[in-house]
């Protein structure tokens, strides 16, 4: 811990989370489902797990996370005392605070793909899997965030699709600055988030949302598995967080899913 996060970072997280960090682990978001499963008594307070290395991290619909030196990868478990027809809005909520703290640090633009993608420098640069746990009558939410610090050329060979980061480039003795802070901003981000979620977004939040949308304006594809659920012109977000795709007079809603958005 000493070597991967600042002193100063450490401190002002154990003040709102129990801090987990490990050299290697298979992934953050398991490790978490099964402390749940195991304690006996409800978890008090926050629970976060940093991992250097993940071995079998994953993201949205099982696809593989591909872990690299230079990306941040931690998980955040939290009990959820709002209302059920908020965690609706709980992945593309989250995706839109963090899209803010992250630009922030980054000092780039950073865009938002439905539900929850983060687009910066040209590619992907974050991805958020969200999970609802429920056990003795207490939701347990599980938000797992790997983020993309500085462009590595081996994950850039090893996937298909553009590979985005916050940064260019980092120099080594600034690694575990940014980290920590990148770190101390996301998890601060997401606690307020989901004791603030909302039931709908309002028109700011909407607003903001399609102002940051990836495929603002275009016309998509709406697909499950092989199957084209729908197609139509990407009009923005409702305020219940649905992707709003126009084909004719009307647009259509379409929730988050297992469907995938593509141009």
């Amino acid at each position: 811990m000493k070597d991967y996060l600042e002193t100063e970072c450490v401190e002002k997280i154990k003040k709102e989370c129990l801090l987990q960090v490990f050299d290697e682990i298979d992934s953050t978001n398991e490790y978490l489902k099964k402390l749940v499963r195991r304690e006996a008594i409800g978890l008090a307070q926050p629970v976060l797990v940093v991992a250097q290395r993940q071995t079998a991290g994953k993201g949205t619909k099982g696809r593989k996370w591909v872990d690299s030196p230079t990306s941040l990868k931690f998980s955040l478990l939290i009990s959820f005392e709002g209302k059920q027809e908020s965690l609706a809005l709980l992945s593309p909520y989250i995706a839109l605070k963090l899209k803010k703290a992250l630009s922030a640090a980054a000092n780039e633009e950073v865009k938002i793909k439905w539900p929850n993608d983060l687009y910066c420098l040209g590619g992907k640069a974050s991805g958020i899997l969200t999970e609802v746990i429920q056990k003795e009558g207490t939701v347990y939410l599980i938000i797992g965030v790997g983020i993309n610090l500085a462009s590595d050329p081996e994950v850039v060979r090893n996937l298909n699709s553009p590979v985005g980061s916050l940064f260019k480039y980092i120099e080594p003795s600034e690694v575990r600055r940014i980290r920590s802070l990148i770190l101390s901003c996301a998890t601060e981000e997401i606690i307020r988030a989901i004791k603030s979620l909302p039931e709908e977004l309002s028109a700011e939040e909407i607003k903001d949302w399609n102002q940051s949308d990836l495929y603002k304006g275009l016309r998509l594809r709406l697909i499950e598995g092989e199957r084209i659920v729908s197609e139509g012109q990407n009009v923005g977000i409702d305020k219940k967080g649905r992707i709003l795709l126009q084909e004719g007079n009307q647009p259509k809603a379409f929730s988050i899913g297992e469907a995938s958005l593509r141009p």
